[in-house]
């Protein structure tokens, strides 16, 4: 039996909301329009750090990885 894996964006909602975290705009949620829990809540983030974004709503993420500014 397989493990179960989280809800994910599709790409192009992934694409969106980073670039939208990155730009340091407000973020709400592309599928429910819920509010979006980030970790780390530093803003900008340490370069090299993982960065997850989460929908409080409908637990859907997205991650990445902070660039060098």
């Amino acid at each position: 039996m397989r493990k179960p894996r989280p809800n994910t964006y599709n790409p192009a909602q992934a694409l969106h909301l980073i670039a939208a975290d990155r730009t340091g705009l407000p973020l709400s949620c592309p599928s429910c329009s819920g509010t979006i829990d980030r970790d780390p809540m530093a803003h900008p983030p340490p370069p090299n750090s993982h960065v997850t974004l989460k929908c409080a709503e409908c637990g859907r993420l997205a991650r990445y990885i902070a660039g060098v500014n």
